[in-house]
């Protein structure tokens, strides 16, 4: 009967802490979203930051975690880099909700932000266009290219069992077209499918949380183009980038054609991506 009782009341302690760690982001989130709506932009980040930080990811959380950086960032007690966080922010909501045009909206008006600050400063725009391979990967999402793919093995499959039942020339043309059709669905969108899951599995979204991230060699010297003659020298802050491998203090990372490292600490890989 002790036993029992015992087992019992181990089961109502496990519950209770289920529940109480289920309810605690909740809880924090809400307090997190007063403390904004009362102006306490630092409170507010502090604690959606450990949100972040303890692996608790929404796209609600992200968005206020945004509205809370450029709040700060438009106040006298803004911080260098609120504005790249904030970028950070809102692309980390549209990678967890696709699609929020709220979210799409504030990030371009964020990036129009962060543009106009450099140009009074007199720094000149720097962009780097996005490879080949990832601009046709990017056309659709993975599970996209995966389902074309599959619908080409199943119209080259069709096609060639038409040609073996085919009685007459129409009916094997037919077949023929339909089998062409399929082997070029199943290679060309089967092979996107191979590139975006290489491309989730070998990187990461991130963004630039600082003014600017120098770029560096391996050894954490700053990166020069062959010839002596300095390419990009730096990634401006709310730059999009992909992490690919973090040693130490460095991060090797993937921004358009350019491949280098740069301190850990000025990018910001997102939750999500």
């Amino acid at each position: 009967m002790k036993r029992r009782v015992w087992l019992a009341a181990q089961t109502l302690v496990l519950c209770a802490s289920t529940a109480w760690a289920a309810a605690a982001p909740e809880s924090s989130f809400a307090e997190a979203v007063q403390s904004l709506e009362r102006g306490a932009h630092d409170d507010a980040i502090d604690r959606l930051e450990s949100l972040a930080d303890s692996g608790f990811s929404h796209a609600d959380a992200s968005y206020n975690r945004a509205v809370a950086y450029v709040a700060r960032a438009r106040s006298p007690g803004a911080r260098p880099g609120d504005l790249g966080r904030a970028v950070a922010a809102l692309e980390e909501t549209l990678l967890l909700r696709p699609g929020d045009t709220d979210a799409e909206r504030a990030l371009e008006r964020v990036r129009g932000e962060i543009a106009r600050r450099r140009a009074r400063e007199g720094a000149e725009p720097v962009v780097a266009k996005t490879t080949l391979s990832r601009a046709l990967v990017g056309l659709l999402p993975e599970l996209a290219w995966t389902a074309v793919a599959a619908l080409g093995s199943l119209l080259l499959t069709l096609g060639l069992g038409g040609r073996f039942v085919a009685k007459s020339d129409r009916q094997r043309l037919t077949a023929t077209t339909i089998s062409s059709v399929g082997g070029v669905l199943l290679a060309v969108c089967g092979a996107l499918a191979l590139g975006a899951r290489h491309f989730r599995l070998s990187s990461h979204p991130a963004v630039v949380v600082v003014g600017d991230a120098r770029l560096l060699d391996e050894a954490g010297k700053p990166l020069v183009q062959k010839g002596g003659v300095p390419e990009h020298v730096s990634m401006p802050e709310g730059t999009t980038l992909f992490v690919q491998e973090r040693r130490g203090e460095l991060s090797r990372i993937e921004w358009g054609s350019t491949e280098a490292w740069v301190q850990s600490a000025q990018v910001r890989v997102l939750a999500g991506g």
